[in-house]
């Protein structure tokens, strides 16, 4: 399937959606797959069925530049009106990981408490989110065709189907710019810190001059061997005079 065939796809996907449950809001974090998703709700949609573009930033693990670029494409898009920047006020992310410890795929305690705490707080919780069955195993397995009732929430991902590469080459036929992190960093910069990052990502991440520190920091401090072992990963890129400031390696 070409990606013109995908987008009218999509489009269909989005409309059937929208109509059956009265308008939607569309999660956007600033990466690539939430802004192709913000896009084509844009497209399929008349504005009155867009009821709010919902922000969530990760507070305190969150780049500025992320945040700065969800709002500089919401006014691009003519959405600022109806962003909705979301964020926890009791407690930051760094906080929340010497209390809790490392999020995990068993205990995803990240997602539930810095995302999933907040969105609920959108009424009614009807989402279009942007998951696609190319990012993991588990999300291939999962139908993502139809729309899901996620702890009370009703969500439809009208990307499932499509792969990064669509993803990027829908953007660029749009001339939309992806997040300016996904040039330094190699992620969108909404979660800084994660457990899932890959090689590059933890390389290109530890080298910054606030962010290293801040996490490597962070992780120092953890005393199990989960947390030991992602110390120890994202050590390894760090530099010698970065680990002599958190204290050395382990």
């Amino acid at each position: 399937m070409d990606l013109n065939t995908k987008v009218e796809v999509s489009i269909r996907l989005i409309r059937g959606f929208a109509e059956r449950f009265g308008g939607v809001y569309v999660g956007f974090s600033g990466g690539k797959d939430s802004a192709a998703t913000l896009l084509l709700a844009l497209e399929a949609l008349p504005p009155k069925m867009v009821r709010g573009v919902v922000f969530i930033e990760v507070t305190g693990n969150t780049h500025e530049l992320n945040t700065w670029y969800v709002y500089d494409l919401a006014d691009r898009l003519g959405v600022s009106d109806r962003l909705i920047h979301l964020r926890r006020e009791d407690i930051d992310f760094f906080t929340a990981l010497a209390r809790w410890g490392l999020p995990h795929r068993v205990n995803r305690w990240c997602w539930n408490e810095f995302k999933m705490r907040v969105f609920k707080g959108v009424s009614p919780p009807v989402f279009l989110v942007g998951v696609k069955h190319s990012d993991s195993r588990l999300r291939e397995l999962s139908d993502w065709s139809r729309h899901k009732v996620i702890h009370g929430m009703i969500v439809l991902s009208p990307i499932y189907a499509w792969t990064t590469d669509d993803v990027r080459d829908y953007l660029r036929s749009r001339n939309v710019d992806l997040c300016p992190c996904y040039g330094i960093y190699g992620h969108s910069g909404n979660c800084m810190f994660c457990p899932f990052r890959n090689r590059e990502e933890i390389r290109r991440t530890v080298a910054d001059p606030v962010w290293g520190p801040r996490i490597l920091s962070a992780l120092s401090q953890l005393r199990n061997e989960w947390g030991r072992r992602e110390y120890r990963r994202w050590a390894r890129y760090a530099s010698r005079s970065l680990l002599e400031f958190v204290g050395g390696g382990r």
